[in-house]
């Protein structure tokens, strides 16, 4: 469980999330979204 944080911290850090808490609770709500963007070939910007 811990890599799966630390993996989850990592990639909001790289992507720029000023707020590592918040953008963890909101993928914890949108959970698909989180898996989409990690399996995703080609990474998608908001």
């Amino acid at each position: 469980m811990a890599t799966l944080r630390n993996t989850a911290i990592g990639w909001h850090h790289i992507h720029g999330e000023p707020n590592i808490a918040r953008a963890n609770r909101r993928a914890d709500r949108r959970s698909h979204d989180l898996i989409t963007a990690v399996t995703s070939s080609y990474p998608r910007t908001q």
